[in-house]
């Protein structure tokens, strides 16, 4: 028994010492906006670009990498538009490109 406890425990210690790592890689990371044509945007910040259409019918995104980037992402976005995304569009399933799919 003493043994699943310890273990149990190394094992919730070593997932909150990983998910500490992990926001602090993107710590540093800031989000660019780029213009591109008319209300077409790129947004830059760690690993893959973000694509943007900020129109009258709504805002779409393409691909909005990683999760802990999304307040930084969401606030890049207030500066093209009022409105949170209405459409995500991921071009595959990699975390770089699907982790803040909570818009």
């Amino acid at each position: 028994m003493k043994t699943l406890i310890s273990s149990t425990l190394g094992a919730a210690l070593l997932f909150c010492a990983s998910q500490s790592a992990a926001q602090d890689r993107f710590a540093d990371v800031s989000i660019s906006v780029t213009p591109l044509n008319g209300s077409a945007y790129m947004l830059q910040g760690a690993g893959g670009n973000i694509g943007v259409s900020a129109g009258d019918d709504g805002v779409l995104i393409i691909d909005d990498q990683f999760a802990p980037l999304a307040p930084k992402i969401s606030a890049a976005l207030g500066d093209i538009a009022t409105d949170t995304p209405s459409y995500v569009i991921n071009t595959h399933y990699h975390g770089d490109h699907t982790g803040s799919n909570a818009f």
